[in-house]
């Protein structure tokens, strides 16, 4: 015989099961931790895909030499990372402006990784 210790509450036994559906439901959206957008493979630029790009987007880089002068855009948690590192993926900003020019308050979550970046200029900023 079950004490009054072992007995849980009536709606308890249905609320465990919705409660994990309901996480895994957030966990498992596409849009919960943002999407991956390849350069060159779906968008030829750097820019278009920061366009393009939705909150919490990584922006994945091939290897190559690329001539931008990028502004961010006002999106929060975007990720513009390399695929293969530095030694292989390099920003030139051609020395005409900021290589990659963040002039919006995006937080903590924004991440530039794995690239050489050369030749920018900052008039100003």
């Amino acid at each position: 015989m079950a004490g009054l210790s072992d007995r849980q509450p009536p709606g308890d036994a249905l609320l465990r099961p919705l409660t994990i559906v309901a996480l895994g439901v957030v966990l498992l959206s596409p849009r919960a931790w943002g999407g991956v957008i390849r350069v060159p493979g779906d968008f030829a630029r750097m820019d278009e895909a920061l366009a393009q790009a939705a909150a919490f987007d990584t922006i994945l880089v091939a290897p190559g030499d690329y001539q931008v002068n990028l502004v961010w855009p006002a999106t929060q948690g975007l990720k513009l990372v390399s695929e293969a590192g530095p030694a292989t993926t390099r920003l030139d900003g051609g020395g005409v402006a900021s290589v990659i020019g963040i002039y919006t308050g995006v937080d903590t979550t924004t991440v530039v990784a794995g690239f050489t970046i050369r030749r920018g200029r900052a008039d100003g900023y």
